[in-house]
């Protein structure tokens, strides 16, 4: 009897475990070249849809910084070469939270440069831009220090224009 069940199992696991036939077709394929940059969109104003935002002029007084501009050349391709798909700017902290679809509120704007990855999102920089003294820092870690750095001037009357 036990060698009838024996021979069962074993014959059960066999037929379980048969190789699948696969046809061997070829399948023609095209790969594109996309470059697709992850930054945060433009926050919308909700009186109109055509006026820029505080949050915008931020933005752009950072991504025109020269060190900004310095420090993220070539930063895409890296990423995607490490399995990553993108950069972006989170907005961790502003004056109008809700508004600027920040994270908390800050009285200065505390904005975060990360790389994108399928499971992870690190950040690779930190940047505040100060209102009231109109100064654009980034972050040194290691010191726990801001430290200013150069932007255009000309843009703080195009933030002196949106949001006062």
């Amino acid at each position: 009897m036990k060698k009838n069940i024996f021979l069962l199992s074993l014959t059960i696991i066999l037929f379980s475990c048969h190789k699948t036939e696969t046809s061997n077709t070829k399948v023609e394929t095209t790969t594109k070249k996309a470059i697709v940059k992850d930054t945060i969109k433009p926050a919308q104003n909700k009186n109109s849809s055509d006026t820029i935002a505080c949050i915008d002029v931020v933005l752009e007084i950072l991504t025109t910084a020269p060190s900004y501009a310095e420090g993220t050349k070539g930063l895409y391709e890296a990423v995607v070469k490490n399995g990553g798909t993108s950069f972006g700017i989170t907005v961790e902290g502003s004056p109008n939270p809700e508004r600027d679809k920040a994270l908390d509120y800050s009285e200065n704007y505390v904005l975060s440069l990360h790389e994108t990855y399928p499971d992870r999102m690190p950040t690779i920089a930190r940047y505040t831009f100060d209102p009231s003294k109109n100064e654009l820092y980034e972050y040194n870690t290691a010191e726990d220090t801001l430290l200013p750095i150069s932007f255009n001037k000309e843009l703080l009357l195009k933030y002196r224009k949106v949001c006062k």
